[in-house]
């Protein structure tokens, strides 16, 4: 009996001779065999890419025990970081603060006054002997903590000068402006306190916007009566707030003139102190 391949187009036609061949059955017969063909070679390339996977795999497990990848990897970096574009340096600035500078004035000369001690002649500095009175009074030096030539006929002892001044100034400052309850006559507003008082209530604009947060309380205002009764300087000793404490402000310095404060007969200028008070009704 002879070999018969049931897949070959040629025994496909014997079976179905004479038949409708336009049959489904007939063209799945006649492709079988390309169609087997094809499964058989997606089967080898499948079992192929199995294979290679397989294969690199292990090639990387290898090359990662023997630390190569860590060693390129390392030098990979390194190379990364050094082409890495260098930052510029910041520069810092130095903030140098303006420091107050100190009011020359004039101090007259002193003579160091100097405790009385026994000493053998030898032993005596010339420089610091006692003086006596005549020899002060005559010279007009006065009597200080150390010796001072003096910068003019008169000026301030130089015991007497303040952290913020220092001698060798040509004009003699003024005295210490003392506060208005501590004088032998007081500086008076015209009508009296009640009179200053009145002013200030009719004439005190109280903020909006203290009114609105339903602000209230008392501002102290402090205030220089210059010697003709004038206002001169102007501090806020209590505040209440940026906006009242510019509304007593601005109220203080509308009074009229006070007649101005005397020590020992001579007008001279004096602190006054007023609370002013922001009360809603």
């Amino acid at each position: 009996m002879s070999k018969i391949d049931l897949i070959s187009r040629g025994w496909c036609d014997i079976v179905f001779e004479g038949r409708n061949k336009d049959y489904g059955a007939y063209r799945m017969r006649a492709r079988a065999g390309s169609r087997n063909v094809r499964a058989l070679i997606v089967l080898l390339l499948f079992i192929a890419a199995i294979g290679v996977i397989v294969g690199v795999n292990a090639v990387v497990k290898e090359l990662a025990n023997r630390g190569d990848l860590q060693e390129d990897g390392a030098i990979e970096l390194q190379q990364l970081k050094k082409e890495e574009p260098k930052k510029k340096e910041e520069k810092k600035i130095e903030i140098k603060y303006e420091e107050p500078q100190k009011q020359k004035v004039q101090v007259k000369a002193s003579i160091q006054f100097t405790v009385p001690k026994i000493e053998d002649d030898a032993l005596v500095n010339e420089n610091k002997e006692v003086k006596s009175q005549d020899q002060i009074t005559k010279s007009n030096i006065s009597i200080a903590a150390q010796d001072y030539a003096g910068d003019g006929k008169g000026g301030i002892n130089i015991d007497d000068l303040k952290d913020n001044q220092q001698a060798g100034g040509t004009s003699v400052p003024e005295d210490e402006i003392l506060d208005n309850s501590i004088v032998e006559v007081q500086a008076t507003y015209p009508g009296g306190e009640a009179a200053l008082l009145k002013f200030i209530s009719d004439n005190l604009v109280y903020p909006s916007i203290a009114q609105e947060q339903e602000l209230q309380g008392t501002v102290v205002v402090r205030f220089r009566v210059e010697k003709d009764g004038s206002i001169g300087e102007i501090v806020i000793k209590k505040s209440l707030s940026k906006e009242c404490d510019q509304a007593a402000a601005t109220v203080v310095s509308k009074l009229r003139r006070f007649t101005p404060a005397r020590q020992q007969g001579h007008p001279v200028p004096v602190w006054f102190t007023l609370p002013i008070r922001f009360r809603i009704l």
